[in-house]
């Protein structure tokens, strides 16, 4: 497969200029991929950011170095591109739990971070279905919160707290909803680290205003890859289960098979329930895309 080729590509690259200045520019490159479109897929598929992979790999080395050779530390913090010493040693204590020191003496165990080997199986059992929307610019308000590791559990405890200090009810109020009505979210400001921002929230009608503590936010003209998903609602299950499939089946299946890639821009995801009887729900993941040149 042509995904498949180019992900292992970009990493041939990686473990081939360890040694010296990467950037994810040229990383995205030997993927003949947008850097935006790569940093996504790369974090969606091994759950590390381009910039954590390059650093755990290169602590890798350095430590089979030191415990191998009579390499002056000095030496190989300045091979593996530290400016210094001490900062080497900060970065190497956070991953191998020891100085770079301790690991040149015998039997100190030091952790192994292997190159990354991408299997991504293009699977067909279950069809995909998904549109290319045009999304009008609008302005959404809401409530948001700093994702720092993992989506799946930081954004269901986040939803989770709005609904009972009363913020969902507000927010809908605010625009003239009625309560318990879903709200959408909203995924913006990536960073290269991994964290992201993450709102709840719904259009804001021109005239209305902004309540203190929440939040506005821009969407503009943007053409979207949408996937739909359905989900059960027992009392005692929570929402947004199935959606972690999908986001998941989107990067594994979806785009590695397509045309599209990923392009800078705000994720939505829009939730409905799908009858009176609230029992189950519809959300649609909408994903900035444009077709690849």
């Amino acid at each position: 497969m042509e995904a498949l080729r180019l992900l292992r590509q970009a990493i041939d690259y990686v473990e081939e200029h360890l040694h010296t200045d990467i950037e994810i520019d040229d990383i995205a490159r030997a993927a003949m991929s947008s850097k935006y479109h790569f940093q996504r897929m790369f974090h969606a598929l091994t759950g590390f950011t381009v910039t954590e992979y390059v650093r755990n790999r290169r602590l890798t080395l350095a430590a089979e170095e030191l415990a191998g050779t009579d390499s002056k530390v000095i030496d190989i913090a300045l091979k593996y591109g530290y400016e210094s010493p001490e900062a080497f040693a900060k970065a190497f204590q956070r991953m191998h739990g020891v100085s770079p020191l301790a690991a040149k003496k015998k039997n100190v165990k030091l952790k192994a971070f292997p190159r990354i080997s991408f299997q991504i199986q293009i699977k067909g059992e279950t069809e995909m279905n998904y549109r290319i929307v045009e999304e009008k610019a609008s302005t959404v308000v809401g409530k948001d919160v700093i994702i720092k590791k993992d989506p799946f559990t930081e954004i269901p405890a986040f939803v989770e707290g709005i609904w009972k200090n009363g913020t969902h009810d507000r927010i809908n109020e605010a625009v003239g909803r009625p309560v318990g009505s879903l709200l959408n979210g909203y995924y913006f400001d990536y960073s290269e680290d991994g964290t992201r921002r993450y709102m709840m929230g719904v259009e804001l009608p021109e005239g209305k205003e902004v309540p203190d503590g929440l939040i506005t936010l821009h969407v503009p003209n943007q053409s979207y890859a949408v996937f739909e998903s359905r989900e059960s609602i027992p009392d005692d299950v929570e929402i947004g289960l199935e959606i972690q499939n999908v986001w998941r089946r989107i990067y594994s299946e979806w785009f590695p098979s397509s045309n599209f890639e990923q392009v800078e821009g705000l994720c939505m995801e829009k939730y409905f329930w799908a009858n009176d009887s609230h029992t189950e729900s519809i959300c649609e993941v909408w994903i900035p895309v444009r077709r690849k040149a």
